[in-house]
């Protein structure tokens, strides 16, 4: 009997560890460059949990190229991702155009999610 309870804990305990709700809030804006009128997409990330990395998200399945370079002076280059957030730390990050988005996945140290939109 003491086993059975055991594994009836057991069961319940590794139940509650399959939890599939994002650890991040995603935010996507469709916008268009104001000087070359291109359509491109802008994706900000923020984090829900004490910590987490962002190390890749992905557009349209990657048909949108990822603008990964941030620039610190002039030969000074610095990747944007992969980044550890904390809670309620943001990234941001832009993928070039001509680009709309209809998927947004995002790979972390803690899974990976994905949106779609219509």
């Amino acid at each position: 009997m003491k086993y059975k309870v055991l594994l009836v804990l057991a069961i319940l305990l590794l139940c509650a560890c399959d939890d599939d709700e994002p650890e991040i809030k995603i935010e996507t804006f469709n916008k268009v460059n104001q000087y070359i009128n291109l359509p491109y997409v802008s994706v900000s990330i923020s984090s829900l949990v004490d910590n987490i990395e962002i190390q890749d998200v992905i557009v349209n399945r990657g048909n949108c190229k990822i603008e990964n370079q941030r620039f610190k002076g002039l030969n000074n280059r610095m990747k944007k991702i992969p980044k550890i957030i904390r809670y309620g730390e943001v990234v941001s990050l832009d993928f070039s155009g001509p680009c709309k988005a209809s998927q947004v996945d995002v790979v972390t140290n803690k899974g990976s999610w994905s949106w779609k939109y219509e």
